[in-house]
């Protein structure tokens, strides 16, 4: 399953987040997250190391550790399902975005004014997350983090009542 957060800049997506991912986690889900970058390239190496400098030479390179591992490949698609197909979907049970609006995946909206809802409904809103009242959707309060992590978890276990 995938469940795409998105909202204005600066709306607490990521905090959200980060609040909601141990929950999920403690309930024994899997869970993954693709962040969007939508603003052209990024570094996640650090200029002069060896991965770095093979990188540079024309090589897509995977670090790994007995701790974690990061995979520095060359792409030429912002394609979601892409990545998910090919990189998450048979190790997670629950595959979270920060961003990705325009994928029409399901989604949490998070903002700050009411009223910017709908500048992100490209696809199913499964609920808002907003400190004022909403009208017509699933709403919670930013400080209910764990009626989010109860919702999100009865969607994947497909629990879900709301219907």
């Amino acid at each position: 399953m995938i469940i795409s957060f998105v909202g204005t800049s600066d709306s607490g997506k990521t905090t959200l987040l980060t609040s909601l991912i141990p929950k999920l986690i403690k309930k024994g889900l899997r869970v993954a997250v693709v962040k969007h970058h939508a603003h052209g390239d990024f570094e996640i190496d650090k200029e002069g190391k060896d991965s770095w400098k093979l990188y540079r030479a024309g090589a897509d390179v995977l670090i790994s550790s007995p701790v974690k591992m990061a995979f520095i490949k060359r792409n030429d698609r912002d394609d979601l399902d892409y990545v998910y197909e090919r990189y998450l979907k048979n190790d997670y049970d629950l595959v979270l975005t920060e961003g990705f609006s325009r994928a029409g995946k399901d989604r949490i909206v998070v903002v700050k004014k009411a009223e910017d809802v709908e500048k992100f409904v490209h696809g199913k809103v499964l609920a808002v997350v907003c400190d004022e009242d909403v009208e017509g959707y699933k709403h919670f309060r930013r400080d209910e983090v764990d009626k989010i992590a109860e919702f999100i978890f009865s969607l994947v276990k497909g629990n879900a009542d709301w219907w």
